[in-house]
């Protein structure tokens, strides 16, 4: 009887520690899911943001520069379909490259208040984006080192919590397996 007792109370005492490893580990891998996630949030934030600068930036351009711009038409085309933040940011960063190209060419077109407050907050917008895209990017790399290290990675196999590519390699890498694959 002492024996099944002592044999018990150790079997008790091991699972517990193998539930709170588990607890542990799980709080740990969902703490960087949820960053990714916030982050993610605020990159798609950003990009409609920066989306809705461009398009309140078209009037003046065409106001003070007689320009008709395809890009516009082309991002509103891009911007209705169904793509990844990734290919909508390259798509708005053209068409803000295209704004500082016409602000250097038109010099006079800084003079009108409102295109300069847009250039402002595109470039404070620029900031906040590069800072979610950081954040995204460092607590994507914790992510990975916990789904590739035993035994978080048990843990993220039961729950399917999956690798996902850097921000900013999202087009040019299709997978993250043993290491990165161009």
């Amino acid at each position: 009887m002492n024996t099944f007792i002592i044999v018990l109370l150790t079997l008790i005492i091991f699972i517990s520690i193998l539930v709170a490893l588990y607890l542990v580990l799980y709080n740990k891998i969902q703490y960087s899911v949820i960053r990714i996630e916030e982050a993610e949030r605020v990159i798609v934030e950003e990009l409609q943001n920066r989306y809705d600068l461009i398009q309140k930036g078209k009037k003046p351009i065409e106001k003070n520069t007689k320009m008709d711009l395809n890009i516009f038409s082309e991002l509103e085309k891009v911007k209705k379909g169904n793509i990844s933040s990734y290919d909508l940011e390259k798509k708005i960063t053209e068409a803000i490259s295209t704004f500082y190209v016409i602000q250097h060419d038109y010099p006079k077109l800084l003079e009108k208040k409102e295109f300069k407050e847009i250039i402002r907050k595109l470039e404070e917008s620029d900031s906040k984006l590069d800072a979610a895209k950081s954040f995204y990017n460092t607590h994507n790399a914790v992510l990975i080192k916990k789904i590739k290290t035993f035994p978080s990675n048990i843990i993220s196999l039961i729950h399917g919590i999956k690798i996902r590519p850097y921000y900013e390699a999202k087009e040019i890498f299709n997978e993250i397996d043993d290491g990165i694959k161009i």
